[in-house]
């Protein structure tokens, strides 16, 4: 019997994971938007923006941009795997943290 017949939940990628992830913000916010993004405050008194499009550095990895009110901004790949949504930042750092701390944003 397969995986999926011997009532084991089948391996979820964490392409599907994030996917799961971003339609689940997509619903809670209300409908999906072509100009849709997640942020959350950070540390510097700016933001973390949680973009749809590609990072371009990995297949799975969508672009994160971190600002501050001096105009700095990081930018790196962001993930969500294992409830929990990593980045990848540009400077060689990383950060994790839970999707409830981004609240959904449109234009």
């Amino acid at each position: 019997m397969g995986a999926g017949l011997s009532g084991q939940h089948p391996f979820i990628s964490a392409e599907n994971q994030m996917k799961k992830f971003l339609l689940c913000l997509l619903l809670l916010s209300g409908g999906a938007h072509a100009e849709q993004w997640f942020e959350m405050p950070n540390n510097a008194g700016g933001k973390i923006m949680l973009l749809e499009s590609s990072c371009g550095k990995t297949e799975n990895g969508k672009l994160v941009i971190a600002t501050t009110p001096a105009g700095d901004n990081v930018m790196g790949c962001w993930y969500y795997f294992a409830e929990m949504v990593h980045i990848a930042w540009d400077n060689g750092r990383s950060s994790s943290f839970k999707p409830t701390d981004f609240t959904a944003r449109k234009k």
